[in-house]
Protein backbone atom coordinates (compact mmCIF):
# COMPACT_ATOMS: atom_id res chain seq x y z
CA UNK A 1 0.00 0.00 0.00
CA UNK A 2 1.46 3.38 -0.91
CA UNK A 3 1.48 6.42 1.38
CA UNK A 4 -1.52 7.97 -0.42
CA UNK A 5 -3.66 4.90 0.25
CA UNK A 6 -2.44 4.80 3.86
CA UNK A 7 -3.45 8.43 4.36
CA UNK A 8 -6.80 7.77 2.72
CA UNK A 9 -7.41 4.82 5.04
CA UNK A 10 -6.35 6.89 8.01
CA UNK A 11 -8.77 9.66 7.07
CA UNK A 12 -11.59 7.12 7.41
CA UNK A 13 -10.75 6.84 11.12
CA UNK A 14 -11.92 10.40 11.74
CA UNK A 15 -13.36 10.64 15.23
CA UNK A 16 -12.52 7.04 16.10
CA UNK A 17 -9.80 4.89 17.56
CA UNK A 18 -7.26 3.02 15.40
CA UNK A 19 -9.11 -0.30 15.13
CA UNK A 20 -9.39 -1.54 11.54
CA UNK A 21 -6.93 0.91 10.00
CA UNK A 22 -4.19 -0.38 7.72
CA UNK A 23 -0.77 1.07 8.53
CA UNK A 24 2.32 -0.04 6.58
CA UNK A 25 0.29 -2.84 4.95
CA UNK A 26 -0.70 -4.20 8.36
CA UNK A 27 -4.26 -4.04 9.70
CA UNK A 28 -4.83 -2.84 13.28
CA UNK A 29 -6.64 -5.58 15.21
CA UNK A 30 -7.49 -6.34 18.82
CA UNK A 31 -4.15 -8.20 19.05
CA UNK A 32 -2.08 -5.21 17.87
CA UNK A 33 -1.45 -3.81 21.40
CA UNK A 34 0.15 -7.09 22.50
CA UNK A 35 2.44 -7.47 19.46
CA UNK A 36 5.61 -5.42 18.88
CA UNK A 37 5.37 -3.18 15.81
CA UNK A 38 8.61 -3.67 13.83
CA UNK A 39 8.88 -0.35 11.93
CA UNK A 40 7.45 3.16 11.87
CA UNK A 41 3.85 3.77 12.94
CA UNK A 42 1.89 6.57 11.25
CA UNK A 43 -1.43 7.70 12.68
CA UNK A 44 -1.27 11.38 11.85
CA UNK A 45 -3.61 13.77 10.01
CA UNK A 46 -6.66 11.58 10.58
CA UNK A 47 -8.61 13.54 13.21
CA UNK A 48 -8.84 10.41 15.36
CA UNK A 49 -9.40 11.16 19.02
CA UNK A 50 -8.04 7.96 20.60
CA UNK A 51 -4.91 5.82 20.34
CA UNK A 52 -6.86 2.75 21.46
CA UNK A 53 -5.51 -0.44 19.80
CA UNK A 54 -2.10 1.17 19.34
CA UNK A 55 0.89 -1.18 19.74
CA UNK A 56 2.62 -1.01 23.14
CA UNK A 57 6.02 -1.22 21.49
CA UNK A 58 7.06 0.45 18.21
CA UNK A 59 10.47 -0.39 16.73
CA UNK A 60 10.77 2.75 14.57
CA UNK A 61 9.33 6.26 14.70
CA UNK A 62 5.85 6.97 16.08
CA UNK A 63 3.86 9.80 14.51
CA UNK A 64 0.49 10.85 15.94
CA UNK A 65 0.79 14.56 15.19
CA UNK A 66 -1.81 16.83 13.61
CA UNK A 67 -4.91 15.31 15.16
CA UNK A 68 -7.47 16.29 17.77
CA UNK A 69 -6.05 14.23 20.63
CA UNK A 70 -6.49 15.51 24.16
CA UNK A 71 -4.78 12.48 25.74
CA UNK A 72 -1.92 10.08 25.03
CA UNK A 73 -3.78 7.20 26.67
CA UNK A 74 -3.02 3.89 24.88
CA UNK A 75 0.25 5.35 23.59
CA UNK A 76 3.19 2.94 23.12
CA UNK A 77 5.36 2.44 26.20
CA UNK A 78 8.51 2.13 24.07
CA UNK A 79 9.36 3.82 20.77
CA UNK A 80 12.62 2.90 19.03
CA UNK A 81 12.91 6.17 17.08
CA UNK A 82 11.30 9.60 17.16
CA UNK A 83 8.05 10.27 19.02
CA UNK A 84 5.85 13.03 17.61
CA UNK A 85 2.59 14.15 19.24
CA UNK A 86 2.81 17.77 18.02
CA UNK A 87 -0.19 19.80 16.84
CA UNK A 88 -2.82 18.19 19.02
CA UNK A 89 -4.80 19.51 22.00
CA UNK A 90 -2.76 17.91 24.77
CA UNK A 91 -2.76 19.58 28.19
CA UNK A 92 -0.61 16.85 29.75
CA UNK A 93 2.03 14.32 28.72
CA UNK A 94 0.48 11.67 30.96
CA UNK A 95 0.66 8.27 29.23
CA UNK A 96 3.61 9.31 27.02
CA UNK A 97 6.19 6.60 26.28
CA UNK A 98 8.66 5.67 29.00
CA UNK A 99 11.44 5.25 26.45
CA UNK A 100 12.03 7.05 23.15
CA UNK A 101 15.03 6.22 20.95
CA UNK A 102 15.18 9.65 19.31
CA UNK A 103 13.76 13.15 19.60
CA UNK A 104 10.53 13.85 21.49
CA UNK A 105 8.19 16.31 19.73
CA UNK A 106 5.27 17.79 21.68
CA UNK A 107 5.18 21.29 20.16
CA UNK A 108 1.96 23.17 19.35
CA UNK A 109 -0.21 21.72 22.07
CA UNK A 110 -1.79 23.27 25.18
CA UNK A 111 0.86 22.24 27.71
CA UNK A 112 1.22 24.71 30.59
CA UNK A 113 3.55 22.58 32.72
CA UNK A 114 5.94 19.66 32.40
CA UNK A 115 5.29 18.51 35.98
CA UNK A 116 6.43 14.92 36.58
CA UNK A 117 7.89 14.54 33.08
CA UNK A 118 10.78 12.59 34.62
CA UNK A 119 8.31 10.10 36.13
CA UNK A 120 6.68 9.49 32.75
CA UNK A 121 9.55 9.76 30.27
CA UNK A 122 12.51 7.89 31.75
CA UNK A 123 14.81 7.74 28.75
CA UNK A 124 15.21 9.36 25.34
CA UNK A 125 18.03 10.03 22.92
CA UNK A 126 17.86 13.52 21.48
CA UNK A 127 16.09 16.84 21.70
CA UNK A 128 12.87 17.56 23.59
CA UNK A 129 10.82 19.95 21.40
CA UNK A 130 8.10 21.79 23.33
CA UNK A 131 7.84 25.19 21.65
CA UNK A 132 4.48 26.79 20.83
CA UNK A 133 3.00 25.70 24.16
CA UNK A 134 1.94 28.03 27.00
CA UNK A 135 4.41 26.37 29.40
CA UNK A 136 4.94 28.40 32.58
CA UNK A 137 6.33 25.87 35.07
CA UNK A 138 8.06 22.61 35.99
CA UNK A 139 10.60 22.11 33.21
CA UNK A 140 13.42 21.07 35.55
CA UNK A 141 12.28 17.41 35.49
CA UNK A 142 13.83 17.14 32.02
CA UNK A 143 17.20 17.19 33.80
CA UNK A 144 16.36 13.70 35.14
CA UNK A 145 15.36 12.21 31.78
CA UNK A 146 18.31 10.08 30.66
CA UNK A 147 19.51 11.01 27.18
CA UNK A 148 17.77 14.40 26.97
CA UNK A 149 20.47 16.37 25.15
CA UNK A 150 18.68 19.65 24.55
CA UNK A 151 15.33 21.34 25.07
CA UNK A 152 13.47 23.73 22.74
CA UNK A 153 11.05 26.12 24.47
CA UNK A 154 9.36 29.42 23.65
CA UNK A 155 11.04 31.04 26.66
CA UNK A 156 14.56 31.38 25.24
CA UNK A 157 16.09 32.44 28.58
CA UNK A 158 14.82 29.29 30.33
CA UNK A 159 15.81 27.24 27.27
CA UNK A 160 19.38 28.61 27.37
CA UNK A 161 19.73 27.95 31.10
CA UNK A 162 18.48 24.38 30.66
CA UNK A 163 20.71 23.75 27.65
CA UNK A 164 23.76 24.99 29.56
CA UNK A 165 23.23 21.96 31.83
CA UNK A 166 22.16 19.40 29.20
CA UNK A 167 22.96 16.66 28.66
CA UNK A 168 22.95 16.11 32.40
CA UNK A 169 25.72 13.67 33.22
CA UNK A 170 25.77 14.58 36.92
CA UNK A 171 22.33 13.32 38.05
CA UNK A 172 20.79 15.18 40.97
CA UNK A 173 23.82 17.47 41.30
CA UNK A 174 23.29 18.62 37.69
CA UNK A 175 19.61 19.16 38.43
CA UNK A 176 20.41 21.26 41.52
CA UNK A 177 22.89 23.42 39.60
CA UNK A 178 20.35 24.06 36.83
CA UNK A 179 17.66 24.74 39.41
CA UNK A 180 19.91 27.29 41.13
CA UNK A 181 20.52 29.08 37.81
CA UNK A 182 16.77 29.19 37.07
CA UNK A 183 16.04 30.56 40.54
CA UNK A 184 18.79 33.19 40.24
CA UNK A 185 17.25 34.34 36.96
CA UNK A 186 13.80 34.67 38.57
CA UNK A 187 12.18 31.54 37.13
CA UNK A 188 10.91 30.01 40.38
CA UNK A 189 7.92 28.16 38.89
CA UNK A 190 10.01 26.80 36.02
CA UNK A 191 12.50 25.42 38.58
CA UNK A 192 9.86 23.42 40.48
CA UNK A 193 10.16 19.68 40.16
Amino acid sequence: MNIHNELLALSEAKGKNLFGLTINDKKITKQTPSEPWPGDFYCYYNQSTSLEFCPKEVGGDFYCHNNQRTSLEFCPKEVGGYFDCSNNKLTSLEFCPKEVGGNFYCSSNKLTSLADIHKRLKKMDGIFYAYNNPIKSNVIGLMLVAGCNEVQLDNKEVQNIMNNHLPNTRGHLGLLECQEDLLSAGFEEWAEL
